[in-house]
């Protein structure tokens, strides 16, 4: 029997949710582990982004259930039901649909994604668990909180329903409630911030909203700070004279084209050659003509 609780305080700073957990273990396409340490104790204003694609998935969703039940036969018996974990009351999990499974007799956990068509080459066959790393993590934290054996995931890529299956992984689920308890215990409620990832694709933004400002002060340059001055400037150097290179790369290959389409190379792959002509649409912005010149899998 189930002994998870329906949560009755919706506040995402009180407890770690599923789609908290990548940002714990440094997979979150979105966000960093210190984003979300910031999340915790000093909420986002919400400024709108990201409200459309909600909404969508929020329309969306009556319709994609019924195509579960009517496209795979699924007794859907509960949906959009928020659960706390019945040891760790900092864990809370929102479980999409929750189904009755015909070979175990028993509930189980189901997903609903929304991908868009771009995304669609990070999904893998149907019936397996390949599906994004990051989603696999909040699967298996619904399941560890609901003590559950499966979750089933459905992906509406375009007009396309596909079906994944995500299985019970102790292991795991395991070490995602050490690393959630470690988060929670060590920087949460302390207000301990977490270190920097650095090489976060986002850690300029990070640090935008840790340094909104400036207080007038001058700090006096210390041995690191030198340090990373000579990074700073060897690295610009560098990307300075790459692009040279670059270039120089790409007007020999140009010049040796001519006139041709493409260079095609025993490997499959082809250097393209096309002239873009693009017409002038508002008085400032005359008409113009530019080479788009690239390196793709050749195609007759």
């Amino acid at each position: 029997m189930n002994t998870s609780e329906t949560i009755v305080q919706p506040d995402r700073t009180k407890f770690i949710g599923g789609s908290d957990v990548a940002a714990i273990l440094g997979i979150s396409p979105w966000k960093s582990i210190v984003d979300l340490y910031l999340d915790k104790i000093t909420p986002r204003v919400c400024d709108g982004r990201n409200m459309a694609a909600k909404r969508r998935g929020s329309r969306l969703e009556p319709y994609i259930l019924d195509m579960i039940r009517e496209e795979h036969g699924l007794e859907i018996v509960a949906h959009n039901k928020q659960y706390q974990d019945s040891e760790l009351s900092f864990l809370a999990c929102e479980i999409d649909f929750e189904y009755f499974d015909n070979e175990t007799g028993k509930i189980e956990n189901g997903e609903i994604k929304t991908v868009h068509p771009f995304k669609a080459k990070e999904w893998g066959d149907q019936g397996t668990d390949s599906l994004p790393i990051h989603y696999v993590a909040q699967n298996q934290h619904g399941i560890g909180i609901m003590k559950r054996d499966r979750c089933r995931v459905f992906a509406l890529i375009g007009d396309e329903l596909k079906s994944y299956v995500v299985e019970r992984d102790d292991e795991t689920i395991q070490a995602l409630r050490e690393h959630c308890s470690n988060f929670w215990n060590n920087h949460v409620l302390p207000q301990i911030m977490p270190p920097l990832d650095y090489k976060h694709k986002d850690i300029i933004e990070t640090l935008k909203r840790l340094y909104p400002g400036t207080d007038g002060t001058v700090l006096e340059a210390s041995a690191m700070h030198e340090h990373w001055r000579a990074v700073y400037e060897t690295a610009k150097d560098m990307v300075n004279k790459y692009e040279g290179i670059l270039d120089g790369a790409r007007a020999h290959l140009l010049s040796e084209m001519g006139q041709s389409s493409a260079i095609r190379f025993e490997d499959g792959k082809a250097f393209t050659r096309k002239v873009i002509n693009k017409k002038g649409y508002v008085v400032e912005h005359a008409a113009s003509q530019y080479v788009d010149f690239r390196l793709a899998n050749f195609k007759e």
